[in-house]
């Protein structure tokens, strides 16, 4: 009797982990860049089954991270330029030229619904990035090690926008040791700032009058978006959403001039 108990527990915990195991690898693969969210809305990341790598998006990582990205078809090659660096990489190869270097990886570049895949080992090649999986969150998480100390601010991500009010709040952001700082431009106009925090915080919505200033803990938000009203029309002019901090980029745009 003994035995067939040890033999149904041993069963149940197998089955346990197992299950725990498919639930893992149904949940999608996530990326962060230096803590922020990289937004991949038609190329997912994914674990490549006959190699076992996991192969995540040249693009959106390589634009998250500053660089510019090139696409040449003829040649089946991307091009990626950061910081006076060019990296260059043909589809099927495994290996990457960076400044002239050759470097070579565990699995070779692919496209994958006509986006271009690498292993994520080319990240931490290619850009000296310090990479990390998180197998039980299914989390890529990629830091540069060059957020600490950094002042950044809204007229380093210049957004094609030619609404003036918007122009003037998003220049006036700026993110300085972890900390978000901001002001409502001073017209008759009213923005209704909206921040959502992380996990175990309360989401705030408060109306800001003209000339008011604010301030947030960077790795407390989740999002934030602010909405220009014309208190006097009662109108909604123009709505905007930051999802991609630290980096001050805007993520969507509803209205404006």
């Amino acid at each position: 009797m003994k035995k067939l108990l040890n033999a149904a527990l041993t069963t149940v915990l197998v089955l346990g982990v197992s299950g725990q195991a498919l639930a893992n690898e149904s949940k999608p693969i996530s990326i962060k860049v230096n803590g922020a969210v990289v937004n991949l809305p038609d190329a997912k990341p994914f674990i490549d089954q006959s190699t076992n790598r996991t192969m995540v998006p040249v693009r959106f990582v390589s634009e998250k991270l500053g660089a510019k990205v090139e696409w040449d078809g003829s040649a089946q090659t991307v091009k990626i330029i950061k910081d006076g660096k060019q990296i260059s990489l043909r589809i099927g190869e495994k290996r990457a030229t960076v400044s002239g270097k050759q470097i070579n990886f565990d699995a070779a570049a692919i496209l994958h619904n006509n986006r271009t895949f690498v292993p994520l080992r080319f990240i931490s090649e290619a850009y000296g990035a310090k990479v990390d999986w998180l197998a039980a969150e299914r989390l890529v998480s990629i830091n540069t090690g060059t957020s600490s100390g950094k002042i950044i601010t809204g007229k380093d991500f210049p957004v094609n926008e030619k609404d003036p009010i918007f122009q003037a709040f998003h220049q006036s952001l700026t993110i300085k040791d972890g900390m978000l700082t901001g002001k409502v431009p001073d017209t008759n106009l009213y923005v209704n700032f909206s921040v959502y925090f992380k996990e175990g915080h309360t989401p705030v919505a408060d109306v800001l009058g003209p000339g008011e200033s604010f301030s947030f803990k960077v790795d407390d938000i989740k999002a934030m978006g602010i909405t220009i009203i014309d208190r006097s029309k009662k109108q909604e002019l123009a709505s905007y959403a930051y999802r991609s901090l630290p980096d001050l980029t805007v993520d969507s745009i509803k209205g404006g001039k």
